[in-house]
């Protein structure tokens, strides 16, 4: 299975690259988060050697970002007509969409890792904490891979890439804005604390505040485990219900 595996993801990947989409996709992020970084975030008119601006981004970019990537994942295949024919294949579901969801993963990885040049342009200013720095990093990648798990779950129940981008991208805004304060303290002013802190703690990010801060907190690492393992399973479902004749 592992072959099946590598063997997916490389297509996947090969696909992604074949066409400008991709290379398109990690120049907007690069560019946007930049843009975002030095202009909204102004850290290098602070004048001090300060990331967490520029990390702070990034959740709010991949809420777009993430849907962009995987609204094509099953769409494509159920247009293109080949889903039947990779459903046929002696591999389980579950790889296939393991196998689909890495790839993509390791686009928004790749898209992360060419946003370095802001991090050695903020290490120039003066001191940065380096190992801080990559847990911020690894804190944005696990988040990265929680909404692009969610999108693909969104690319799987719907025959429209429209349709699969709106929906992953109100899902996950929903899921990010949850952890806002005007959300939390709205939410504790109408249910009460226990309600407020209910839904700071589904939200995206409530549990990248420890990475931004340098630490890596064992409840966080279950959440983002948790959401990409449950939107996974989601996914082989309703493939699993698309291959039965149950979806459209």
């Amino acid at each position: 299975m592992i072959r099946a595996l590598r063997a997916i993801v490389h297509r996947e990947l090969a696909g992604a690259f074949a066409t400008p989409v991709a290379s398109l996709y990690l120049a907007a992020f690069t560019a946007a988060a930049g843009l975002l970084a030095f202009q909204l975030g102004g850290i290098l008119e602070s004048g001090q050697a300060d990331l967490a601006p520029f990390f702070q981004f990034h959740a709010w970019l991949f809420v777009v970002f993430a849907p962009a990537l995987a609204m094509r994942a099953w769409v494509d295949e159920l247009r293109a007509g080949t889903l039947e024919t990779l459903l046929a294949l002696p591999v389980p579901i579950l790889v296939q969409v393991l196998a689909k969801f890495l790839a993509g993963w390791a686009l928004a990885g790749l898209a992360l890792l060419l946003t370095v040049p802001v991090w050695i342009a903020v290490a120039v200013i003066g001191p940065v904490d380096h190992g801080a720095v990559l847990v911020a990093y690894l804190g944005s990648f696990l988040m990265a891979g929680a909404l692009l798990a969610l999108a693909g779950a969104f690319s799987a129940a719907t025959s429209s890439q429209v349709g699969a981008f709106v929906g992953a991208l109100l899902a996950g805004f929903l899921l990010t804005s949850a952890g806002l304060p005007v959300v939390t303290d709205t939410v504790r002013g109408l249910l009460g604390p226990d309600a407020g802190e209910a839904v700071a703690l589904v939200s995206v990010l409530d549990h990248l505040d420890g990475f931004h801060r340098g630490v890596i907190e064992a409840r966080s690492l279950v959440y983002f485990a948790s959401l990409i393992a449950l939107c996974l399973l989601a996914t082989v479902v309703l493939v699993e219900q698309r291959r039965a004749g149950k979806l459209r």
